[in-house]
């Protein structure tokens, strides 16, 4: 019997140490992981399996097992698992977190010790356990770059951090410290009823652990060590009259095949492997950043186009000359009129004193506020008097005019297109061409060649 559990030790060992050379690489996640027991968000992964196949517990090579079960105890005490728990664990990564999906096939769900006390022995309820080297320098002891999150099947957890100084004060194997407040989001679904001799089918886990709780920022290539271990417990501990006796119905396992935990030696390199979009790399500064010049791009776009949709209603109410009444053309036109001044209604009165004013100041930017103030009448009155007279808006008044001197200015070849334009207070010749052939029928190049000289011979 000795000589097959010598046998089993060095198959364990030979199987340990071609894992420990083994890297893996945790791809990044494309898709956003929510936190939510669900693995249909878990597009780009590591995916791998381990089962419980120990005949006995195993511990790290040239370590004694869990400080009780020296070379001189009976393992023959040792309550051996009714069933055999497989683990399927699923890991990736993104800018934030380091992520975990655990699936434990286990038949018989136990879960009898509350967390209480300053540490609560839930690593003695079936549940899982991760160990992390954020620094990947660990060799025999755990460190202050060590960290165990430990979490049981109905949503207990615990988080341990390395401690040299627990070394120096005591004679512990995994010198560790517990009660430290990092955070890490999971959830925990179970598929069965705990504690009882029914058949059960196991539990999920998913966890999401911030690379900011242990102290690192994510990039490709980042390599940490990691252990992956679960804790089974198949038995009621009712009739445990100590630890002792709890520990012997207890069986723990990690995917390298070994029993006790904390020893960095016989946990796994790891190595982040992908790369994120550009998206992804923005955070903090650079983010606020884009956002505000994402923000001022937006705003400047909209102004732009609440401006266009602004000029083609002017355009589009701008009335055409042939829609406006022959008499109503002497005014906009500047007319010598058959009839005395004084003796104008009110309304065409105060038209033509308008368009007096904006002749006599055509490259001025005049608006109707400004030009009601000129007329010493109220922008009310003047907005009643062009829908009276001409069925129009002062602004469109104001262009009407503008566009009859411009209309002049080409026929008498003062200046091209654009030089007429800036000259009657448009700050874009495209706007004016668009104003000019709405009201006129026809562009500012054709009407420059209906209106061109016969050439002298």
């Amino acid at each position: 019997m000795l000589l097959f559990r010598l046998f089993l030790a060095v198959l364990l060992v030979t199987a340990a140490h071609s894992l420990t050379g083994k890297v893996v690489s945790i791809p990044y996640c494309c898709p956003v992981i929510k936190i939510d027991g669900n693995q249909s968000d878990w597009k780009c992964c590591y995916r791998g399996v381990f089962s419980d196949t120990l005949g006995h517990l195993h511990t790290a090579p040239g370590r004694t097992m869990m400080a009780f079960f020296d070379d001189s105890y009976d393992y023959s005490k040792i309550w051996l698992p009714l069933s055999r728990n497989q683990v399927e664990i699923l890991m990736c990564w993104d800018m934030n977190n380091i992520y975990f999906f655990f699936r434990v096939e286990d038949q018989h769900l136990f879960a009898e010790i509350e967390a209480k006390g300053e540490t609560p022995y839930i690593h003695m309820n079936d549940g899982i356990e991760i160990y992390i080297d954020a620094k990947a320098d660990s060799d025999t002891m755990m460190d202050i770059n060590d960290y165990q999150f430990l979490f049981d099947a109905v949503g207990n957890s615990l988080v341990f951090r390395g401690d040299r100084e627990v070394l120096e004060r005591d004679t512990v194997v995994v010198p560790k410290s517990s009660g430290q407040n990092l955070y890490f989001e999971y959830i925990v679904h179970s598929d069965g009823t705990f504690n009882d001799s029914c058949s059960d089918k196991g539990f999920t886990a998913e966890i999401a652990i911030p690379f900011a709780a242990i102290g690192l920022k994510p990039s490709t290539g980042l390599k940490l060590k990691l252990d992956i271990c679960c804790n089974d417990v198949d038995y009621s501990f009712q009739s445990a009259e100590n630890y002792d006796d709890k520990s012997l119905r207890y069986w723990p396992f990690n995917w390298v095949g070994i029993s006790d935990f904390g020893y960095p030696e016989t946990w796994l390199e790891v190595q982040l492997t992908g790369a994120p979009g550009w998206w992804d790399k923005m955070s903090g500064a650079k983010m606020r950043q884009w956002f505000i010049g994402y923000l001022t791009a937006l705003v400047l776009t909209l102004l732009v186009i609440i401006t266009l949709i602004l000029r083609m209603r002017k355009i589009i109410r701008l009335p055409a000359r042939q829609d406006i009444p022959a008499p109503k053309i002497v005014i906009l036109e500047k007319q010598p009129s058959q009839t005395n001044t004084q003796e104008l209604p009110a309304n065409e009165m105060t038209l033509k004193k308008a368009a007096d004013y904006i002749s006599e100041n055509p490259a001025e930017n005049i608006h109707s506020e400004k030009l009601a103030k000129q007329l010493g009448i109220t922008i009310r009155k003047l907005q009643r008097v062009t829908q009276e007279e001409l069925q129009t808006t002062p602004t469109n008044f104001i262009y009407l005019i503008k566009l009859n001197l411009a209309a002049d200015y080409l026929k008498n070849r003062k200046g091209n297109v654009s030089e007429t334009a800036y000259e009657f207070g448009f700050s874009d010749p495209g706007y004016f061409s668009k104003l000019f052939k709405r009201y006129f029928g026809m562009t500012p190049n054709e009407y420059l060649e209906q209106h061109e000289k016969p050439s002298k011979r």
